[in-house]
């Protein structure tokens, strides 16, 4: 079982609570247990790895990578991917270990 955080940000718009509804659903479904207990932000244990994970929370939602953002990181390893609309690069330089998707 991998633990990831999850952290992301939905653009608000028009269409803002779709994409946030079914961003939400998919990085819950499957999962061991979940902890949402912060703004924007899940803790997760899954059996899923890391790349299959990221795929499909971003597939199978709403999820717009043009104006929307997510980051997964694997707190054990460090490793994680991005996959939208990043602005500022640092992200990278505090986790070296995530790939921009």
């Amino acid at each position: 079982m991998a633990r990831y955080a999850v952290t992301f940000r939905i653009h608000e718009d028009s269409d803002y609570s779709n994409r946030y509804d079914s961003f939400t659903e998919q990085v819950k479904k499957g999962v061991s247990y979940w902890w949402a207990g912060t703004t924007s932000f899940y803790a997760v244990q899954t059996s899923e790895a890391l790349g299959d994970y990221c795929s499909r929370i971003y597939f199978q939602s709403k999820f717009n990578a043009t104006k929307d953002l997510f980051v997964v990181v694997n707190v054990e390893t460090g490793e994680g991917r991005s996959k939208g609309k990043i602005t500022d690069r640092d992200l990278f330089r505090a986790f070296p270990g995530v790939i921009e998707t």
